[in-house]
């Protein structure tokens, strides 16, 4: 989806006063949080689905129900659901921080038709609506991406 100024703009800000905050996303205000979160989830999201966002850590190991959060806060609910349902494939607590886990997981579906996260990534993956979720969350809280 070409990406508004707006939205270009957001990004810009919000990576930037990231990168001064040490990576640590949770100095960020709620607004720029969620603009880091979402947009880099869907990065991941749209290149591969949910196999290729749950196949390495995220920094800091963030429970998944903050990029669930993220999603709700920007009104992809559905997008949210699924997330959720994502999740929930994996059949031990704390899935965000074993990779080894939820890889063996993965392997265990890879190739097979069944394979929970593909249908699940097909109401994720590539959905513009998201995008567009976000640049109007943007807008709705422009003044979080204004310097002082």
């Amino acid at each position: 989806m070409p990406r508004s100024n707006q939205l270009d703009h957001a990004f810009k800000h919000t990576f930037a006063k990231l990168d001064a905050a040490g990576g640590d996303i949770g100095k960020l205000p709620l607004p720029l949080q969620t603009v880091a979160v979402v947009s880099s989830a869907q990065g991941m999201i749209d290149n591969g689905g949910f196999r290729y966002f749950f196949e390495n850590d995220w920094p800091g190991q963030p429970p998944y129900s903050y990029f669930v959060d993220a999603y709700r806060r920007i009104g992809a609910v559905d997008a949210a659901q699924a997330f959720e349902e994502a999740v929930a494939v994996f059949p031990f607590e704390d899935p965000h921080k074993q990779a080894k886990k939820r890889n063996e997981v993965l392997e265990r579906y890879q190739d097979d038709p069944a394979d929970p996260l593909e249908r699940l990534s097909d109401r994720v993956c590539g959905n513009e609506t998201i995008w567009q979720q976000l640049e109007q969350y943007v807008t709705t809280n422009a003044a979080a991406f204004r310097d002082a």
